[in-house]
């Protein structure tokens, strides 16, 4: 009788992994439907200020090469793949540590243009962050204001000039 148990028993084994309805695959990571793919592209449009190519040479800073590098690598995260966020922000990440370990070049060596980059340097840690723990909820927000601070800066750069030009002006005016 033992003998019939167990044979029944193999045979039910064999018969659960022969079943081809049941075989399924496996896939970790994010799922996500195209529909909710196609609503996700298009809820996301992430404003990255233009490249400040005039300002740049104005400035005689054309050959900034940490900078343009650092705007390429915003644009390229612009395109949103989850796949590869997380590299583009390590990369981005990188750039940013060469970027703020250096002296910013020419009259941008100043606290507000230096505290902006602090401010775009933690939103790229903070979404690094996010890729790995929260990526659903947080990581576009995260994201946003990523870009909100890297225009910020990019704004300041450019108004920062101005300012200085106004201001010198005035001290001439009241010079004479």
């Amino acid at each position: 009788m033992k003998k019939i148990e167990y044979l029944f028993l193999l045979l039910m084994i064999l018969q659960s992994c022969n079943n081809t309805d049941t075989n399924q695959v496996v896939s970790y990571g994010l799922k996500v439907d195209p529909i909710d793919s196609l609503i996700i592209n298009q809820a996301i449009n992430f404003n990255l200020i233009e490249y400040p190519g005039v300002f740049l040479r104005s400035e005689g800073l054309e050959e900034w090469q940490d900078f343009k590098k650092l705007h390429e690598s915003l644009k390229r995260l612009s395109n949103l793949n989850l796949r590869d966020v997380q590299v583009d922000l390590l990369s981005l990440s990188g750039r940013l540590k060469e970027v703020s370990k250096k002296t910013l070049p020419g009259t941008l060596e100043v606290p507000q243009i230096r505290s902006r980059l602090k401010v775009v340097e933690m939103q790229a840690q903070k979404s690094r962050y996010f890729t790995q723990y929260y990526r659903e909820d947080s990581l576009i927000p995260s994201l946003n204001k990523l870009y909100e601070s890297y225009n910020a800066l990019v704004s300041r750069m450019t108004t920062l000039d101005a300012e200085n030009a106004a201001v010198s002006q005035k001290n001439i005016t009241e010079n004479q």
